[in-house]
């Protein structure tokens, strides 16, 4: 399921869930370099804002490939130049995560369809969608920049933040602030 812009607008939050007091989980295959960037970005936005303590926001990987490393040196490098601090350990996304968490957005179709294969609900299928979906110029996958040169990773830190600033403001709209 890829969400359309009519979709997004209309996401219903689960009943017990507060718009803006929420928990968000960004998703990516080993969760060094798009899921933690995300966070991060995610994190700056809503503390811009003044927003911050209202979302809660995390970041794990499909694999555990990296876990307990931290995220890869050319995304943190690329995100400093931006004056963001990607601060992250690799984790593996758990079955338990998709309950404890109201969004899962996964940064690539892969990686969403991993998620939904590892959902056992509706409710756990309900709350995933592509990151992407929420970026104000198109939807689609957030490149891998992990196997490519140091251009890759400030191309995918300018997908985050627009798509960042795009799904913070959709939350702010949706909650009606």
């Amino acid at each position: 399921m890829f969400w359309s812009i009519a979709q997004i607008s209309s996401f219903s939050f689960p009943d017990s869930v507060v718009p803006l007091a929420m928990r968000i989980m960004f998703v990516c295959l080993g969760n060094i370099c798009r899921s933690p960037a995300a966070e991060a970005v995610c994190r700056t936005v809503l503390n811009r804002r003044g927003l911050e303590g209202q979302v809660e926001v995390s970041s794990s990987g499909t694999c555990g490939y990296h876990e307990g490393e931290p995220s890869d040196s050319r995304m943190r490098q690329a995100a400093l130049q931006r004056g963001i601090d990607i601060i992250n350990t690799s984790r593996k996304l758990r079955r338990e995560d998709l309950d404890a968490y109201d969004m899962i957005l996964a940064m690539d179709r892969e990686n969403y369809e991993d998620i939904l294969a590892m959902a056992e609900t509706d409710a756990q299928r309900k709350k995933t969608a592509l990151f992407r979906d929420f970026d104000p110029q198109g939807t689609g996958d957030v490149p891998d920049p992990y196997y490519g040169g140091r251009g890759g990773f400030h191309r995918v830190m300018e997908i985050i933040e627009r798509t960042c600033e795009g799904l913070v403001e959709s939350l702010k709209e949706k909650a009606g602030a």
